[in-house]
């Protein structure tokens, strides 16, 4: 296990002795946000050290398997195995360095490991612990599927005293895959948008729609049929389960006249959809125009206002954006005051765009929206 492409950005590959003064930087520039949960590594003080660590891996690896996390060439981080042959399985382990988190690396990179472990080495189990406290590490294996098998109490000590660990594990007979869940593209493609789940927090998250959300979606559009109807016209096309799964089956595909949807999940249950619909501007600048959609019986917490920031976020280094927009009725005053409470400013007035009322057009420059819009 030399080499792994995980898509466009992401690849992991063997340390080598070239590499103990980059790594080494890394782990030095990151003590602070590495020392709290990986105390052991932060232990290494000098580029010496380093490559002492490294050459050991080279002349006998053992059961320790540590590749190198790189995007666009520049190491970010260290994902590693330790393997039980007598068992066949593996405990994975990962770090990341501080300002590469939000962005899908390390589940990416997971996500790749466990399909290099339990499809091509064999293994028939992987294992992921982390400390109960540590949400970031704990959303990786939540992401991937894995089953949460309990807490092991006070099981590693560290500076603070002993934590609890939480267990977390996948069967080689439940792995989906990693290219069949979207989370690597090995062509060297970039990811569709949305196909790795945009996590929000422990409970929120957007995800690309599946086959299997068909009777769960025409549920809530035909709970929610009177408000939608008004303000859209694609629900009032959606009068049957088989026409929600049709609309899924075309984005499936990719057809760009549904833009990029996404469906928004609270707590387990689909609640709405954020949909990113890119093209290019009047002034040849990449644009996106973002539509949403709530139910009411999430409506009133906020749940939209963090789904279209987190959206947004993640379009506008994806498409490289210059600027996104949303459309919405004049009338509308609470889809307006989501694009007003997102920081986006009231661009143009469509008189007569809409077969019941003039459209609000809002816009918000990249530049603008990065400089003054907090991150989710």
């Amino acid at each position: 296990m030399t080499e792994i492409r995980v898509d466009s950005e992401i690849t992991l590959r063997s340390p080598g002795l070239p590499d103990a003064e980059q790594l080494f930087e890394l782990i030095d520039s990151n003590r602070e946000h590495l020392g709290r949960w990986l105390p052991a590594l932060v232990s290494v003080e000098s580029i010496e050290q380093e490559r002492a660590w490294l050459q050991g891996r080279i002349d006998d690896p053992g059961d320790e398997k540590p590749l190198l996390i790189l995007v666009d060439g520049r190491i970010v981080g260290v994902i590693g195995a330790h393997i039980q042959e007598m068992n066949d399985t593996a405990d994975l382990g990962y770090w990341l360095a501080e300002g590469q988190q939000g962005h899908g690396i390390t589940t990416r990179s997971c996500a790749a490991m466990v399909d290099e472990l339990l499809r091509v080495q064999g293994m028939n189990r992987v294992v992921i612990r982390a400390a109960v406290d540590n949400t970031r590490s704990r959303a990786v294996p939540e992401r991937l599927g894995f089953v949460h098998e309990g807490v092991e109490r006070q099981a590693v000590k560290l500076p603070g005293g002993y934590v609890d660990m939480a267990v977390y594990s996948v069967l080689a007979s439940e792995w989906r895959g990693a290219e069949e869940m979207g989370f690597v593209d090995r062509s060297g493609l970039p990811l569709t948008f949305g196909a790795p789940p945009i996590m929000i927090d422990a409970n929120m998250m957007l995800r690309r729609p599946r086959g299997e959300d068909a009777t769960e979606l025409f549920r809530l559009l035909d709970d929610n049929r009177d408000r939608l109807d008004w303000w859209s016209r694609w629900s009032s096309r959606m009068r049957s389960i088989d026409d929600a799964a049709n609309v899924i089956r075309t984005s499936l595909r990719g057809d760009t006249d549904l833009g990029s949807p996404l469906f928004v999940f609270e707590s387990g249950a689909l609640v709405g959809a954020v949909n990113i619909e890119p093209s290019p501007s009047e002034q040849d600048e990449a644009t996106a125009d973002i539509r949403y959609w709530i139910g009411a019986d999430w409506e009133g917490r906020g749940l939209m206002v963090r789904a279209c920031r987190a959206a947004v976020d993640a379009a506008i280094p994806h498409f490289r954006l210059d600027e996104v927009t949303i459309h919405t009725g004049a009338g509308n005053m609470r889809a307006r005051s989501v694009a007003e409470r997102l920081g986006f400013k009231m661009h143009r007035v469509d008189r007569g765009a809409s077969a019941t009322e003039d459209v609000i057009v809002y816009l918000v420059s990249a530049s603008d929206w990065a400089a003054n819009v907090p991150v989710s």
